[in-house]
């Protein structure tokens, strides 16, 4: 309860409102039941319109009872306090209602403002002091003990309330503190779906247009070394497979616009896939590929998808740049895992230096595929001691 030495309590708005307008209404009844009780026998003007200027101030005192309250709060309740035992010296016949009507409220909003255990009973104890011999000078000390009952039971009540009241507004002001933080942490998660579906597109794009045009810049070259040569039966041939992988392309371009559009995956044949990605790549290059590839019609199409485009991407930087003439390629299913492994015996490289060149993304592309499938990838290479790469991918 007790606030930092270094910073000031703020008082909940809510809280304010609290001290506000209802109270001013009850300040309005109070005024009328004392006013009742005094003049019931007699009429006494004088007194009664002081009385009623002196409740007007306080009163007012609860509608601007903010502006005391951060920063001025004993002054508040002190001023509050000697309205009220003042008041009870004007009209003395009516000072019950109005000292058993405002003071148990006084006490119960002391609780909120000074929010402090300690100040609050040093304010209980002088209020109550002053109460008591209000009552005393008023009414006698044989009536003492009547009206200290009434006073407790009014403000037991009176605190009750306030206790449930600032409990029903403080867990609300906790609701909305955690729907801000709620609507904050919303609006990351959208920054971070743009930023994944940014490198999703990324991914889509070279795995289709970056890869398809990467195989007919390869066939292309293939064309021109023949046409150099005079072959002009197998420039006819590469011209021919290069359509119709320029025509493959084009789809798996549209299928990745759609994925895009739709959030979906068509079911894929992962096994028929991946060899006919090692038949394109033995017919392009004219090098054999060792295979050892277990049918797993179980994996996810999430999982299909990304493994084939594992092989894809290997096979596409073997052919670039690897220079190799032995290739082989492993998929297996061992342990509720799936284990695919891509080697050659090419010039290699230093895989110290992946995502530190400008332009050369294929290997973070397959990083990152692996890391959405929560899996693990090892890219062992050295220059002229060939490349092995090695991904795991949990079912």
């Amino acid at each position: 309860m007790n606030s930092h030495k270094n910073m000031r309590y703020q008082i909940p708005k809510e809280l304010i409102l609290f001290n506000k307008f209802p109270l001013v209404f009850w300040v309005v009844l109070i005024y009328i039941g004392t006013l009742i009780l005094q003049n019931i026998q007699k009429v006494i003007l004088v007194p009664s319109l002081i009385f009623g200027l002196v409740i007007a101030i306080q009163a007012f005192l609860y509608v601007i009872f903010y502006k005391f309250a951060v920063y001025k709060r004993w002054l508040y309740l002190i001023i509050q306090c000697f309205i009220l035992f003042f008041s009870a010296f004007i009209l003395p016949k009516g000072s019950p209602v109005i000292l058993i009507g405002l003071l148990p409220v006084l006490i119960a909003q002391s609780i909120i403002i000074l929010n402090n255990y300690l100040k609050v009973i040093v304010f209980f104890m002088l209020s109550y002091s002053l109460y008591c011999i209000a009552i005393v000078v008023n009414y006698g000390a044989s009536e003492l003990p009547i009206f200290i009952s009434i006073f407790f039971l009014i403000l037991i009540i009176v605190i009750f309330y306030s206790v449930i009241y600032n409990r029903q507004v403080s867990a609300r002001l906790r609701m909305e503190f955690y729907l801000q933080q709620l609507e904050l942490a919303y609006k990351k998660v959208e920054e971070l779906t743009l930023v994944n579906e940014r490198q999703r597109m990324a991914r889509d794009l070279h795995d289709t247009l970056a890869q398809g045009l990467a195989g007919l810049i390869m066939q292309l070259e293939a064309i021109n070394v023949h046409l150099q040569n005079g072959n002009l039966t197998r420039s006819n041939e590469i011209i021919v497979n290069s359509m119709q992988q320029a025509r493959e392309t084009l789809t798996d371009a549209r299928i990745a616009i759609d994925n895009l559009r739709a959030e979906s995956l068509e079911n894929i044949d992962f096994y028929s896939s991946i060899a006919n990605e090692l038949t394109k790549f033995e017919e392009l290059t004219g090098l054999s590929v060792e295979r050892d590839i277990d049918r797993m019609d179980y994996l996810s199409n999430l999982t299909k998808e990304f493994g084939i485009y594992i092989i894809r991407e290997s096979l596409t930087n073997i052919a670039k740049h690897s220079e190799a003439n032995e290739i082989r390629v492993d998929i297996k299913s061992l342990n509720g895992e799936l284990f695919m492994s891509i080697m050659d015996n090419g010039i290699g490289f230093d895989s110290k230096k992946i995502g530190k060149q400008t332009g050369k993304y294929g290997l973070i592309g397959l990083q990152e595929r692996v890391r959405l499938v929560e899996g693990k990838i090892k890219i062992d290479s050295t220059p002229g001691k060939g490349t092995k790469i090695l991904i795991i991918v949990p079912f």
